[in-house]
């Protein structure tokens, strides 16, 4: 008898360890797994914020943060979260080069134990005022010697209901020049930009222009530029 006794003690004793083990493991609670950015233009950058907890009885450490694309990026909270408190994840999302519905991932590693991949959904509705002819976000000029001059046209319709003015045009290095041939756009009206490439060195090359226009929602309107630049012949 006193045999079962302690042995039914001595599982109670096992059991109230496994418990206490078990809630002094970190753990993490998000404030949110999908969050949605709304409605933006194409070129818009947003910011929204995802709350970290640590609700478990150990410090909660934040291993890795990773995104799904290049266009998200995030500030890293510093160092482990005391249990019971909170840190802040700082998200910026570039809506540069996408069109409609736009879902991207943030993904976190830590020490929970029972969640230690989490990750949060970020989806948004990309709107344009201005929008490519061709459907096209990336102009491609394929491979362009080094030194030598390359160029295509990009048009773009305005499909709101107001005439849009363009005012300039900038580019991101000195290798891209760019011309237009109208400064007010009417709806439905198409505006050509006269793209030029100059590449200064081999390899692939990311450029890209800015149509600067006077429209309260899409004040400058992004338009990415790829090619390879190779060894003159």
């Amino acid at each position: 008898m006193l045999t079962a006794r302690w042995k039914s003690i001595a599982l109670l004793f096992c059991l109230f360890a496994l418990v206490e083990r078990g809630t002094a493991q970190a753990r993490l609670v998000l404030d949110a797994q999908n969050i949605d950015l709304g409605e933006i233009y194409n070129g818009e950058v947003v910011k929204t914020r995802i709350l970290l907890k640590s609700a478990g009885k150990s410090p909660l450490t934040i291993v890795r943060i990773s995104t799904s694309c290049g266009c998200t990026t995030v500030k890293q909270p510093q160092g482990d979260i005391a249990p019971g408190k909170t840190d802040v994840l700082e998200v910026e999302f570039n809506s540069s080069g996408f069109r409609g519905k736009a879902v991207k991932y943030v993904y976190i590693e830590t020490n929970d134990p029972e969640n230690q991949y989490a990750s949060v959904t970020l989806s948004a509705l990309i709107k344009e005022e201005l929008q490519p002819v061709e459907n096209n976000t990336l102009l491609w000029f394929g491979d362009v010697p080094v030194g030598k001059s390359a160029e295509q046209a990009y048009i773009l319709k305005n499909i709101s209901p107001n005439t849009i003015a363009i005012k300039g045009v900038t580019a991101s290095s000195r290798s891209v020049n760019v011309t237009f041939d109208r400064e007010n756009v009417p709806p439905e009206g198409v505006v050509t930009f006269i793209v030029n490439v100059t590449p200064g060195k081999k390899g692939y090359l990311n450029e890209s222009f800015f149509v600067e226009t006077n429209s309260e929602h899409q004040k400058k309107v992004p338009v990415r530029i790829s090619l390879m630049g190779v060894q003159p012949k």
